[in-house]
């Protein structure tokens, strides 16, 4: 590629190129074009009117970050060419080059489509080892990496590279570098994976948390109470609120998680919503004091999606004056749904919550719309019905879910049985979804919530100790207390003995 075929390529690139990445809160354009058959990449970086250093310096650091990694024989796109003062259009910024590395896919989307079919990468030993490599290649060409996330290394053919520069610096890898990249493999990673790579990285302990996620979860929760890619502001009448858009990283979990909404859906879809209310034409789930489950359908996203409507009441004197300063119930209910999804935890898909306000302009009814999660509910469903490996996961799972949620600051107050769903899963067994989040809590007892859930799960005609048994081993294997609290609940238990089918097992 000469100078003169470069530079005239580049003076039509949007028509001869294809724009493939922009968000609209970003400050970053990737484009792709093709010059003498082969793919390269232009990474354009718009200058702010108060930033104008910045748009340049980011492009330099991407161009000379990938210069250093190519120098220290970390695998990475070449660099081509660093353009200062680059236009598109009416458009001023700084742009770099690189040489395309195709066919290829980001590790992190290949990892997550894998989850969506409920499999696991065949050759996750090796994706393994060769995020250690390339880490631990630029720990000893005492180079960092500030962004060392999954979705910086580009898998292509069984091979991972490593497609961002902008974060290099000298200096060596630290425990942060480290750390964020650990915190992007969360969820996709063995304690094994982790352990391993720490070894080969730090000579020190691991540490018990890694502090990093946090600021990534808190950053989910803000955004969704504002407009921006994934979340929207809808605005209908007297009722104002906010919906899901898309998300990155979808869950299996979660059909209605991999949807694409738009504002034109909402505005369709809700005054429907709102007249069926009004009307009772919604399934009824549940009408008591404190409220309305009802369930209906929407289309969104050119899908048709089966959705539950709870609409929260006061009946207790104490909540008008709480939710003065708390919120809505349904207002608290959207914030903490978006909790458990940025922790990975199974929950209701949460797709709109709408509040409308009185005459003083102060919210007095709110309602929250989450997709319907398609299962049974535990405290009714058939236990008997399950295979002995699969009634030993459900349980498993049950009490790990409860470990995750404090591991990662939250605790499931209200964690009796009718707040779970079980989804039937023929891949990877039956899930737990919790489709009840009012109990969510920051703080509370520490053992408070596993003793709500024994407690309820002994109320089931089919149950037995067995079934407390796996659930105290998800949620604390070391734990000899509650090993002991279990052989207590079994002599006291009202339903009988065990099943010997049960000892069996």
């Amino acid at each position: 590629m000469s100078p003169e075929e470069l530079e005239r390529a580049l003076k039509d690139l949007p028509s001869i190129g294809r724009l493939i990445s922009t968000r609209a809160d970003a400050d970053k354009q990737v484009w792709r074009f093709e010059l003498a058959a082969k793919p390269y990449y232009l990474k354009f970086y718009p200058r702010q009117l108060a930033a104008t250093r910045a748009g340049g310096g980011r492009a330099l650091r991407e161009f000379t970050g990938l210069q250093a990694m190519q120098r220290a024989g970390v695998p990475s796109p070449r660099a081509v060419a660093h353009l200062s003062g680059f236009s598109i259009g009416d458009v001023k910024g700084d742009a770099v080059i690189v040489e395309g590395v195709e066919p290829s896919t980001p590790l992190g989307a290949h990892l997550n489509e894998l989850h969506l079919h409920g499999e696991r990468a065949p050759d996750h030993r090796a994706l393994t080892r060769q995020v250690i490599e390339i880490v631990g290649k630029l720990g000893d060409a005492k180079l960092g990496h500030g962004e060392l996330r999954l979705d910086r290394f580009l898998l292509s053919e069984g091979r991972l590279s490593l497609s961002s520069g902008e974060g290099v610096r000298g200096g060596g890898m630290t425990t942060r570098d480290v750390m964020s990249l650990g915190a992007s493999a969360e969820r996709f990673a063995t304690r094994t994976d982790i352990i391993r790579a720490w070894r080969e990285f730090s000579g020190a302990p691991i540490p018990k948390k890694n502090p990093l996620p946090r600021r990534a979860w808190r950053d989910l929760v803000r955004r969704a109470t504002q407009e921006n890619d994934d979340f929207g502001v809808l605005c209908a009448g007297q009722w104002s609120g906010w919906f899901f858009k898309r998300i990155d990283a979808p869950r299996r979990s979660a059909p209605a998680s991999t949807l694409t909404v738009s504002h034109d859906d909402w505005q369709r879809e809700w005054p429907k919503l709102l007249s069926g209310i009004g009307s009772d034409q919604l399934t009824i789930l549940k009408r008591e004091a404190g409220g309305d489950v009802l369930a209906g359908e929407v289309t969104l996203g050119g899908r048709t999606v089966s959705v539950v409507v709870k609409r929260p009441r006061h009946n207790k004197w104490h909540r008008y004056i709480k939710e003065l300063y708390t919120g809505l119930r349904a207002r608290q209910a959207w914030t903490k749904a978006w909790w458990l999804v940025a922790r990975d935890i199974p929950t209701a898909w949460p797709l709109l919550v709408m509040q409308r306000r009185g005459a003083l302009g102060v919210p007095v009814e709110a309602m929250i719309v989450a997709e319907r999660v398609q299962g049974d509910l535990l405290a009714t469903m058939d236990l008997d019905a399950l295979s002995p490996p699969a009634r030993q996961t459900l349980f498993h799972r049950l009490g790990r879910t409860l470990r995750i949620l404090e591991r990662r600051d939250l605790l499931l107050y209200d964690s009796k049985s009718p707040n779970w769903v079980v989804v039937h899963d023929e891949k990877v067994g039956p899930t737990p979804v919790i489709v009840d989040v009012d109990g969510v809590r920051r703080l509370a007892p520490p053992l408070w919530p596993i003793e709500r859930l024994l407690r309820s799960l002994r109320e089931h005609p089919q149950y037995t100790p067995e079934d407390s048994k796996w659930v105290c081993i998800g949620y604390a294997p070391k734990a000899r207390l509650l090993q002991e609290g279990v052989n207590d609940a079994a002599d006291n238990d009202d339903v009988g003995d065990a099943d010997p089918a049960a000892e069996e097992r």
